[in-house]
């Protein structure tokens, strides 16, 4: 059928040049052979080869012409990702990396000429097509038919597309993440080319600030420098002047410039446990646009007065150029808030910055607490890594003074942000955090219970409330399972063309203003504000293309939350492998009909206690209220229960610690099955 005047039909990317024009298969069979010219940035879509987008297309004889993208689509991926192991007649066959997989298919692998596989190997496949299996002769799928039905093996073939790695190489664990969900893990030459380029920078047209005394204060880790802070006291009347500067990400990298597209279509960088995917190449985020010590930086800089009291008198931004005098740690700055194990090379006007810092920090919790912001404590897993890349220790770390000063310092320059880009204009990319949904506020008051609950029930959500709860639940054993409960209650944080406001900061404005090196978003706050400086912002109405933009990378930010955390996971379980049959405490964080996750080790790693693993009995799940109840035993399960576990499988490929059920804190214990 001929396409006649407009038709919103599907494209598949089939061709994408270096100047982002692209060109496009219609998906529909009937359409199969028609190739449409999809200009480049026509809808601030971001897409790349093999992508499908939803399009509307204008028909004139027999001509066809893109009018609109409407979207991206999600099509259902058809390969998938498997571990090479030999079967007892010593032949190669496959094991699907999927979390709980009870498949009994057996997948045996067709594997190209040009490729080497062995066992132990991570690879990625594709269920092999008919003309694959036709090439094989291989006339149908293969059952063995003299088994009973429950037990008949069914084979199927795979073709191999890519050998990933070997699961006795710790890196595949990163280089999996990075396959499994699309990252962006390499630079062309065109921006290599064009970093070479870079022009250097004109200091005489920003203000010069490199007599101050700026420091940057990071994790040990840290290569990538995107801010540096400073404080002084004006006088006690008067209150502080604070001063946050940002690399100026910017200067290098142009709108519409090769590095500028890669850095869209990445959208922020990944951090995983022991790689790092930056958003841009490694030049300019440890490098050019990294503030480190004693060089000339590049910078956008929010210079702010505070009152005495801590509230914001004024805020000004100008383009500067800073010479920063220490890259400092979290651990040293502790140290000299503690007054302990101060390294004697660091100067006293440092030492004065850093006190004026904390000083200013105190001010600014306080107002904090006043507005009531979310103050959940949420540690972050550190794997230690030794010299060959295989995983040692793992531990919680929880936020101290020094990374609070910091994170309090940049939500200071981020609602300064906010609130220059609101006096001139009413759009941007701004950070939004919407309250609790009806339905998961109804369900944080179930997992509660009394006396708790009394706090919520018939108010309007606010984080105050939340955080009343977490200080009357502090100290006792249900405190995990209330911090989760409100973690596990909270909206997902993500981009937004209109301002809605940040329930979890309690902030009515809020963009992310701090990290250009690594969020794209935050670059394009600092054009908008540079634009506003220069008088050059020009009112357009772009709602449609921020709107696409925010939705981009909202969505390449929780698949790089998910990489991290699926990697994290598989790290811990390689790190329990040695665990197998250990008695352990463990707390119930959530109850599914198939059974409970549990953490153990005091929040170390999550398991799955399967249903299975359950003392012997018919158990009714309750979505609502998070319970599991068995229909003749009437034992129940809830969230925040303390139970002992025996660790009984760990598979490190998939991230997943299974565990068997040995009793409740009050000691119940499971029968178990006498052997004959």
């Amino acid at each position: 059928m001929e396409l006649t005047n407009k038709e919103i039909l599907s494209l598949k990317v089939i061709t994408l040049d270096d100047d982002g024009y692209a060109v496009g298969k219609i998906s529909e069979s009937n359409h199969s052979s028609k190739k449409i010219q999809i200009p480049f940035n026509k809808d601030n879509i971001s897409f790349s080869v093999n992508d499908h987008l939803l399009v509307e297309l204008e028909s004139k004889n027999k001509k066809y012409k893109l009018i609109k993208i409407i979207k991206k689509i999600e099509i259902d991926r058809k390969y998938f990702f498997a571990k090479v192991k030999l079967s007892s007649k010593n032949k190669f066959i496959l094991q699907v990396l999927e979390r709980g997989i009870q498949s009994k298919e057996v997948i045996e692998p067709i594997i190209p000429e040009d490729l080497l596989i062995k066992k132990g190997d991570v690879v990625k496949a594709q269920i092999a097509s008919g003309q694959a299996l036709k090439k094989l002769k291989i006339k149908k799928i293969k059952t063995n038919k003299r088994l009973k039905f429950k037990t008949r093996v069914q084979k199927t073939y795979a073709e191999i597309l890519e050998v990933i790695g070997s699961s006795l190489d710790p890196r595949v664990f990163s280089y999996l993440a990075i396959k499994e969900h699309d990252l962006r893990n390499n630079f062309d030459i065109n921006i290599k080319h064009e970093v070479k380029k870079l022009d250097i920078i004109d200091t005489n047209s920003r203000m010069d600030l490199r007599e101050m005394s700026f420091v940057t204060i990071d994790g040990e880790d840290a290569k990538d420098f995107d801010d540096a802070v400073y404080a002084e006291q004006l006088s006690q009347k008067e209150g502080w002047r604070v001063l946050v500067s940002i690399a100026d990400v910017s200067h290098f990298v142009k709108e519409n410039s090769y590095i500028d597209k890669e850095a869209r279509l990445r959208g922020n960088s990944v951090y995983l446990p022991n790689y790092v995917i930056p958003m841009l190449p490694e030049e300019l985020s440890n490098n050019l646009c990294s503030l480190k010590p004693n060089l000339d930086r590049a910078c956008l800089t929010v210079e702010i007065i505070l009152d005495k009291n801590g509230l914001k008198k004024s805020h000004s931004f100008y383009r500067s150029i800073i010479n920063s005098k220490k890259r400092l740690t979290y651990n040293e700055v502790e140290n000299i808030i503690n007054n302990k194990f101060i390294d004697q090379s660091i100067e006293p006007n440092i030492l004065k910055v850093i006190k004026s810092l904390h000083d200013v920090y105190k001010i600014l919790e306080n107002i904090r607490e006043k507005r009531g912001a979310l103050n959940l404590e949420l540690p972050e897993k550190k794997i230690l890594f030794d010299e060959d890349g295989w995983p040692q220790d793992i531990k919680n770390i929880y936020g101290v003074t020094s990374n609070k000063i910091i994170e309090e310092l940049m939500i200071l320059a981020n609602v300064a942000a906010a609130e220059e880009i609101n006096k001139a204009t009413n759009q941007s990319i701004y950070r939004s955090h919407e309250p609790p949904s009806p339905e998961k506020y109804k369900s944080l008051i179930d997992l509660v219970g009394q006396p708790l609950s009394k706090i919520l029930i018939g108010k309007v959500p606010h984080p105050s409330l939340m955080n009343k709860i977490l200080d009357e639940s502090k100290g006792s054993p249900e405190y995990e399972s209330v911090n989760q409960s409100i973690l596990r209650s909270q909206s997902q944080a993500k981009y937004e063309n209109k301002n809605k406001s940040h329930f979890g900061l309690a902030l009515k404005n809020y963009v992310h203003f701090t990290s250009p090196i690594r969020r794209y978003a935050d670059l394009l706050v600092h054009r908008q504000i540079i634009s506003i400086i220069n008088k050059t912002l020009i009112q357009k109405n772009e709602n449609n293309d921020l709107k696409s933009i925010c939705d981009h990378i909202s969505n390449t930010e929780r698949k790089s939350i998910v990489a991290e955390r699926k990697t994290v996971d598989r790290y811990i379980s390689l790190l329990y492998q040695n665990k197998i049959n250990e008695i352990v405490d463990c707390s119930i964080i959530s109850i599914h009909k198939f059974g409970v996750f549990v953490s153990i080790d005091n929040g170390i790693a999550d398991a799955l206690l399967p249903i299975r693993e359950l003392p012997n009995d018919w158990y009714d799940f309750d979505q609502i209220k998070q319970t599991l109840v068995g229909e003749r035993s009437g034992n129940k399960f809830n969230v925040g229960m303390q139970l002992k576990v025996k660790i009984v499988e760990v598979v490190p490929l998939t991230g997943s610690i299974t565990v068997k059920f040995i009793s409740n804190k009050m000691g119940k214990q499971k029968k178990e099955k006498k052997l004959n």
